[in-house]
C-alpha cells in the first residue's frame, strides 16, 4: 500500500503528534508499504496566499539551505521513507493509495486533493483548540473525509458532528525504545517534568507544585525536559535538559525518577507520562481524558482534579517517603503501560485504511 502523511510545516523540534506519525511511518515501512511524509509551507496554508508562500520557500532553499523546515535531526526515520519539505501545491505529492491529513492544520489541504492521491483520512490526535477556534475545529469533524481518532474521548467529541464510522487507533509505546534499565527501588528523591510553552501543558504549575514539595523533602531533585531554552530563574535543585535523546530521556530521566508529573490541562493522550510510566516512574497526572486512556486511578497511577495544587504536592510527598507505595505503584505502572504497544496499533490503522471496521 502506498501511504502520504500530511503534517504542518516542520520545525525540526520533538512534537509528540509528529513522532507518532514517524512511529506509524517506519514500522509500515517494515511492514512493505511505500510511505511518503510531506510537510506543507506554512503552518496555517490557508492565511498566506500562494505567491508568498512560493517566495517564503524560495528565500528558504537559496539562503537557508539546511534550515530546520528541511531537517529532521531528533528521530531516526527510515531511509525507505520519501519526505517533501515545504509542499505548497498538490501536484507536489506523490499518488497514492492513501492519504493522511494528521493536524487540523493539514485537513482542507487534504480534502482538495484529487483522487489520484489516495483516500482520505483525517487523523485526529487531540482536541486542536490551541490553532483554531472549537467551532472551527467542529467543523473539520463533520466534513466528508474518514476519520481516525487516538483515544476514546476524542470519540465522543467527534462522534456529535458527524454520521461516520470512526475510527479509533490507540496510541502506543516502542518497547525498544522505552522499558526499564533499572531497578524502581533504590532511586533517589527525583521528579521530572515537562517545559512546555503551550499553556495548556501548565509547566509553571507544576514547578509551583514542586517548590512546596521541596519545603517538605529538601532532597528533592527535580529534572526538566523539553524542546526550548533552559528558562530563566530555576531553583538550584532543578536541573534541565533541552531537546534530550530518545535514550537520555530513556536512561537519565525516566528511570532515575521516582515520579513523573503531568499536571496539563489537556491532552490527547499524554505520551511522556505512558513513557515515563515503563521507566518506573509513578505517574501522578491531572485527571484529564487522554491520560485516563492508559491509566488506572490509584492502581497504576494518580490522577488529580487539574490545578489542585495542594492535591498534587501531597501525593508527591507521600510517594516520595513511602517507597513500599511507590515501588509497588511503580511495577502495575510498568506492565499496564507495555500493553499499548506499536504493533497492534499499526495493524489497526491499516485495517482503517483497508475499512475493515474495528470493535471499539
Amino acid at each position: 500500500m502506498k501511504i502520504s502523511f500530511i503534517l504542518p510545516e516542520n520545525g525540526n523540534k520533538p512534537i509528540g503528534g509528529f513522532k507518532v506519525v514517524f512511529q506509524y511511518a517506519n514500522k509500515l515501512v517494515e511492514l512493505g508499504n511505500e510511505v511518503s511524509i510531506c510537510f506543507l509551507n506554512n503552518l496555517y496554508p490557508e492565511k498566506t496566499s500562494k505567491t508568498h508562500a512560493v517566495v517564503k520557500r524560495g528565500i528558504k532553499r537559496v539562503l537557508k539551505p539546511n534550515s530546520a523546515s528541511r531537517r529532521i535531526d531528533w528521530f531516526d526515520l527510515s531511509s525507505d521513507i520519501q519526505i517533501c519539505y515545504n509542499v505548497i501545491f498538490p501536484f507536489e505529492l506523490p499518488k497514492a493509495d492513501v492519504v493522511v491529513a494528521t493536524a487540523v492544520q493539514t485537513v482542507n489541504f487534504v480534502m482538495k486533493l484529487k483522487p489520484e492521491k489516495g483516500k482520505k483520512f483525517y487523523f485526529i490526535q487531540n482536541y486542536e483548540t490551541w490553532a483554531y477556534s472549537p467551532e472551527k475545529v467542529n467543523e473539520t469533524f463533520a466534513l466528508p473525509i474518514t476519520k481516525i481518532v487516538i483515544a476514546r474521548w476524542l470519540y465522543k467529541i467527534v462522534s456529535k458532528y458527524t454520521k461516520d464510522y470512526v475510527y479509533i487507533v490507540p496510541n502506543f509505546l516502542d518497547p525498544q525504545v522505552f522499558h526499564l534499565t533499572r531497578g524502581i527501588k533504590d532511586r533517589e528523591n527525583v521528579v521530572s517534568l515537562l517545559n512546555h510553552k503551550l499553556p495548556e501543558k501548565n509547566t509553571r504549575f507544576g514547578l509551583e507544585v514542586l517548590d512546596d514539595v521541596h519545603e517538605e523533602v529538601p532532597d528533592l531533585k527535580v529534572k526538566l525536559f523539553g524542546v526550548y531554552p533552559k528558562p530563566d530563574r530555576l531553583p538550584d535543585y532543578v536541573t534541565y535538559f533541552e531537546k534530550p535523546s530518545q535514550q537520555l530521556l530513556r536512561d537519565e530521566i525516566y528511570n532515575q525518577s521516582k515520579v513523573y508529573l503531568l499536571p496539563s490541562l489537556l491532552e490527547g493522550w499524554g505520551l511522556t507520562g505512558m513513557e515515563a510510566m515503563t521507566g518506573g516512574a509513578v505517574l501522578v497526572s491531572s485527571d484529564i481524558g487522554g491520560v485516563r486512556e492508559y491509566t488506572q486511578n490509584n492502581v497504576d497511577s494518580f490522577l488529580i482534579k487539574p490545578n489542585s495544587k495542594d492535591d498534587f504536592s501531597t501525593r508527591i510527598i507521600d510517594l516520595l517517603q513511602n517507597d513500599q507505595k511507590r515501588t509497588d505503584v511503580a511495577k502495575i505502572g510498568v506492565q499496564h503501560a507495555n500493553q499499548f504497544n506499536i504493533n497492534a496499533s499499526t495493524k489497526m490503522l491499516l485495517d482503517a485504511f483497508k475499512n475493515e471496521r474495528i470493535n471499539h
